[in-house]
């Protein structure tokens, strides 16, 4: 019998082993009633690896680097389509779930995330919502239900795919918003956040959320994007120590510690960063009330 549940797990990695969060992920996922697929990268994987994937049934689809994860999601679609698949049909597909590690989650929490998203009277669910731009889920977990279905297909398959991941988020996780507003497609976030749910971290890890975003970890953020939480007061946000606030909250008993993604900076050139971040919120919140600069 076809599963007609499905979990789309997009990673993108360079090395033949899979990092410890995302077996973590995967591995929890397979306990789920959801047929896991691992949409992955063209390259060699390890022996062991192909036994994790076989051990838990998970099926194993390499694809070409490009287009980010919804260009992994679009191909495998595609595929299903065009009858390439050897387990489900598009049509067969009851519910569909949309992942990608570019989350960590530290707690086996992915059955509770879908019973509450079944739950929901929204046909299209995330964990977190954005209000750039426009209000729009985030793309990293969408739950759709059937009635999220067409409009998300039609949306993924006539868009093409995008060569930066500023254009992927416009036009295809932003656009998605309004391909569901045309479509009357109900939407929800399971964790509502009354800031940027980029800035809200310390509160979902105090909240037991058990996720993160893996650039807070890894503190990878251009110069831009570092701009982006000065400009909207959320300095802080940037330099939390989101490794201590986890380890405080707790992780499950079997995902390690060191599984959590490590700062990609050293400790010198965040301590350069934080001698003219300070300054320039000072400057800038000068200059939204009004006052002279310091």
């Amino acid at each position: 019998m076809q599963n007609s549940r499905i979990v789309l797990y997009a990673s993108y990695q360079t090395g033949k082993e899979l990092p410890g969060y995302v077996r973590f992920a995967l591995q929890h996922l397979s306990e789920t009633p959801f047929r896991i697929v691992l949409l992955t990268n063209k390259r060699e994987l390890s022996p062991e690896t192909l036994a994790f994937l076989q051990e838990h049934d998970i099926f194993l689809y390499l694809t070409e680097n490009h287009g980010f994860d919804f260009g992994m999601w679009r191909r495998f679609l595609k595929d299903l389509a065009n009858g390439k698949g050897n387990f489900t049909t598009l049509s067969g597909i009851s519910r569909l779930v949309l992942m990608n590690d570019s989350i960590v989650y530290y707690r086996n929490r992915f059955q509770e995330f879908f019973d509450r998203a079944e739950r929901s009277d929204a046909d299209a669910i995330s964990l977190t919502q954005s209000k750039e731009v426009r209000p729009h889920l985030q793309s990293y977990f969408l739950y759709l239900k059937p009635e999220a279905l067409g409009a998300f297909y039609m949306h993924l398959l006539e868009t093409p795919e995008q060569e930066t991941f500023y254009d992927v988020v416009h036009r295809l996780e932003i656009g998605m918003a309004n391909a569901f507003d045309d479509a009357e497609v109900r939407t929800e976030a399971l964790y509502p956040t009354k800031q940027n749910a980029l800035f809200a971290y310390p509160e979902l890890i105090a909240a037991g959320a058990g996720f993160i975003k893996r650039k807070l970890l890894q503190h990878r953020f251009s110069i831009k994007e570092k701009m982006f939480f000065i400009k909207n007061q959320s300095g802080d946000a940037l330099n939390t120590n989101y490794h201590e606030l986890i380890i405080k909250s707790g992780f499950a008993p079997d995902f390690k510690e060191d599984w959590l993604p490590s700062p990609v900076a050293g400790g010198i050139r965040r301590t350069a960063d934080r001698l003219w971040e300070k300054p320039l919120a000072l400057i800038l919140r000068s200059l939204r009330l009004g006052r002279p600069c310091p």
